[in-house]
């Protein structure tokens, strides 16, 4: 008798243990950190100081009237500087658009990883970790 209780045992003990096992994409998904972001920080951009040049002086309650109609504007930025600060914002924006892509591939690859069974602790690291990915692809830099 004692015998057929151990197999009975072992017999419901076996499917718990290979259950214990977490499968590979969800231990990463349950060990994935937030990659940094290499972007730095946003160029900081100048604009030009507006003043007009053959603009004639108006009332400050009267309608703009001479907007658009070949006025100049001065800047102390010369053409040089102004190319060059345009040409790091092309490249933090490229650097942006390129991390915040693979931020979304991390979150389907974190999504993809329920598919294979969580219990809710696992799901609960999970979705914290999704959070912390949409915390970073929602921010502004």
């Amino acid at each position: 008798m004692k015998i057929f209780t151990l197999c009975g045992f072992l017999i419901l003990l076996v499917p718990a243990i290979s259950l214990a096992e977490t499968h590979p994409k969800v231990q990463a998904a349950l060990d994935y950190q937030l990659p940094g972001n290499t972007c730095g920080t946003k160029p900081k951009s100048f604009e030009s100081s507006g003043e007009a040049i053959g603009k004639p002086v108006q009332e400050s309650g009267a309608l703009t009237v001479f907007e658009g109609s070949g006025a100049e504007e001065m800047s102390d930025v010369d053409s040089y500087t102004r190319k060059r600060q345009e040409r790091k914002m092309a490249r933090w924006k490229n650097c942006t658009r390129e991390y915040k892509s693979g931020l979304l591939a991390d979150m389907e690859a974190l999504k993809a990883s329920a598919q294979h069974g969580l219990t809710q602790p696992q799901a609960n690291i999970i979705l914290e970790n999704m959070a912390s990915i949409q915390q970073a692809y929602m921010a502004p830099e």
